[in-house]
């Protein structure tokens, strides 16, 4: 019986098929990472505990996925419906003022959405953004925005007050 000998591929053959490989795991990147992005403020709340659809209870809270919170006190339950979501439009609302000011001199004050957090201020609970002032395509830290989860009502803390 004869060995069987096969002859090595042509070099143009080798650069196409690796050509061909490349590309392949570019566009399959490329695909995944544009129609796969995760809200910011999505992230955070998972990482604040909060479920990714739902709810959960830990102890004397539920804890629903928006990012609202319900704690319960034997027969009293005390609802905090302002989401993670409308907290941060509050924010932009308010705000909106500052930026038409701003806008003339190319500046924008805006809440960073992976900086939320949770606080309790006076028995009161509150989400906090970092704000950052954003000139040009610099960005730095202009102080917190505090918004109660019960009212709505935002505080400043920082550059503005």
């Amino acid at each position: 019986m004869m060995p069987t000998y096969r002859s090595s591929p042509s070099f143009p053959k080798v650069i196409l098929r690796l050509f061909a490989v490349v590309t392949l795991i570019f566009l399959l990147y490329y695909g995944y990472s544009t129609f796969n992005e995760t809200d910011p403020l999505k992230e955070r709340l998972y990482e604040l505990g909060y479920p990714e659809n739902g709810h959960i209870i830990q102890g004397n809270k539920i804890l629903w996925s928006d990012g609202h919170l319900t704690i319960l006190q034997g027969e009293y339950i005390e609802n905090y419906p302002i989401t993670a979501e409308q907290a941060y439009n509050i924010v932009l609302q308010y705000l909106a003022s500052y930026n038409a000011k701003l806008k003339q001199y190319d500046y924008k004050l805006y809440p960073k959405k992976s900086s939320l957090t949770e606080k309790e201020k006076d028995g009161q609970l509150y989400w906090v953004f970092e704000l950052k002032l954003k000139a040009g395509r610099d960005s730095m830290f202009a102080g917190f925005a505090w918004v109660n989860r019960k009212t709505g009502t935002v505080d400043i803390k920082g550059i503005l007050g």
